[in-house]
């Protein structure tokens, strides 16, 4: 690309945040953060890319068959930031590793869950963690939550999708704040872990310490809304710490990242840190 080619790219993409900012000045944030993530995944900074699927094939843990498919529920709005392709990786990791438990720090309205459920065998046990309905009354204000999760916190109506699909009876409801979670009953079961809750350092910290201690010999535990700005920015930070006792990668064209259970595990065991 010459200088000229530059500029003008530069310019057009300039003028088109300029007018985002005045036609709908709320979603200017979320523009920018996501040119960030896809800056950072272009030139190679932060976390590396690795494909998940491509790894539960090399580990012998699920195989990927040409007339093989996911499902997913119809309505896709409710997923409190979840991408389609987001849910596709999720959903296809779970039909391929068919997982005997799979764990989720945040329920919100479900939709990853129904993800979880539609894709998995009909014996798994699946499990989702969200704060209790009138949490909403709590005086989250003075908590560590990002401005956008006070917000998620008080329109949310848990597992209300799940209802509408008739999933209710397939999955395991915990209603508490994920630092009062006691993980010792699942210690070593959960082949399938997902961290979408508090983002604040305090609940990543929490919510990653208690899903090693609860992973078990195979699988994979995803983080999302890795490569955030703001709010997201503690995710991001440490989880690029946490990747150098350990291998965590990230998943290009989302905000996913994820590392797999026996490295998580080890963390757990006293040779690794966990911050």
């Amino acid at each position: 690309m010459n200088v000229r080619k530059l500029f003008d790219a530069i310019s057009v993409t300039n003028l088109r945040a300029f007018q985002l900012a005045l036609a709908r000045p709320r979603f200017v944030r979320e523009y920018f953060a996501r040119c960030l993530r896809e800056y950072d995944a272009l030139a190679e900074q932060g976390l590396p890319h690795k494909d998940p699927i491509a790894f539960l094939c090399e580990k012998g843990w699920g195989h990927v068959s040409s007339d093989d498919y996911v499902n997913l529920p119809t309505r896709l709005a409710d997923g409190a930031g979840l991408g389609l392709h987001e849910l596709v990786i999720l959903a296809a990791v779970t039909r391929l590793l068919k997982p005997k438990k799979v764990f989720e720090f945040g329920t919100y309205m479900g939709l990853s869950t129904s993800a979880f459920i539609l894709n998995s065998p009909s014996d798994t046990c699946v499990i989702s963690v969200d704060l209790p309905p009138d949490a909403k009354d709590e005086n989250i204000e003075n908590d560590e939550y990002a401005p956008i999760e006070r917000q998620l916190i008080r329109e949310r109506k848990v597992g209300f999708l799940l209802h509408e699909l008739g999933l209710e009876n397939r999955y395991q409801q915990i209603l508490c704040n994920s630092l009062d979670f006691d993980p010792t009953s699942q210690t070593g079961t959960v082949e399938l872990g997902f961290i979408d809750g508090g983002h604040a350092l305090k609940f990543v910290r929490n919510d990653t310490i208690k899903m090693a201690a609860m992973m078990a010999e195979r699988g994979l535990v995803f983080w999302h809304d890795y490569g955030g700005r703001g709010g997201l920015l503690a995710l991001s930070r440490y989880l690029e710490e946490l990747s150098r006792s350990i291998p965590v990668y990230r998943l290009n064209g989302t905000s996913l990242a994820w590392a797999s259970a026996p490295a998580l595990r080890h963390l757990v065991s006293g040779s690794g840190n966990l911050g």
